[in-house]
């Protein structure tokens, strides 16, 4: 899609343009708009109501997948609609924590458009289990050769799994120009799936996901992973470690 307004609008004040065309009424007059644009934008959608509304006019608009408010989150099927701190720029994650599609510009159209895009990208990432638990044990041992003792962090496998879901065409010739960007949201949605279906699943291992502890889950140097609490994945529960077990 071409930048939205608001976009358009931010452009224009950062360009550096010739002094003879800032002398110009017309050009003037635009940048002086677009001023004025963007300053009313941002005060708008400082306020927490303004994002409120905001979010329910894009849930508003999405068709034939369940969305709502829940946790003080707003949702809408499997993903989580996250402004940032001044509204300027929204997510769709899995949880609030895991970004698939994110930086997007607050523009109704552009964030009802974001849906349908991470919608995809997270049907085109999320692998058949045995494949993903297969995946999945390369991250850990990956993980485990890397990390400091004998727990395993959630997060050091999560950061890895991006190498361990590479396609065979990565692994025949591993280079930069055959590695394939992996969204963060990708390991939340692969763990998800897992959990969902570990019980018909015939795994030749197991992985469990240990509780954070209070001091794990909090403050700056938090290595907590977050999985989602209900379906909706507004609640989240702070793992810290995972174990490998084999069956």
């Amino acid at each position: 899609m071409p930048p939205a307004e608001i976009e358009r609008q931010q452009e224009l004040l950062a360009l550096s343009l010739p002094e003879e065309a800032l002398r110009d009424a017309g050009v003037q007059r635009e940048i002086a708009e677009a001023r004025r644009a963007v300053d009313a934008h941002i005060q708008n959608m400082r306020h927490p109501e303004n994002r409120r509304r905001f979010a329910l006019q894009i849930l508003h608009r999405l068709e034939g997948v369940s969305t709502g408010s829940k946790d003080n989150q707003f949702f809408a099927g499997r993903l989580v609609l996250v402004p940032d701190k001044g509204g300027q720029n929204w997510a769709w994650s899995m949880t609030p924590h895991y970004p698939v599609i994110a930086k997007i510009p607050a523009d109704i159209e552009y964030v009802v458009s974001a849906y349908a895009a991470a919608g995809r990208i997270v049907d085109k990432w999320t692998l058949p289990v045995d494949r993903f638990l297969d995946r999945l044990s390369l991250a850990w041992t990956m993980a485990r050769h890397f990390g400091e003792g004998e727990d395993v962090l959630i997060a050091d496998v999560a950061r890895l799994f991006k190498i361990a879901a590479q396609d065979d065409r990565f692994w025949g010739n591993p280079s930069r120009r055959n590695f394939e960007d992996v969204p963060e949201a990708v390991f939340i949605a692969n763990l998800i799936n897992w959990r969902r279906h570990r019980d018909t699943a015939g795994e030749s291992e197991n992985f469990e996901l240990v509780p954070a502890t209070l001091n794990q889950a909090h403050g700056p140097r938090s290595r907590a992973f977050y999985v989602p609490g209900n379906a909706e994945g507004t609640v989240v529960r702070p793992m810290i470690y995972i174990r490998r077990q084999q069956k």
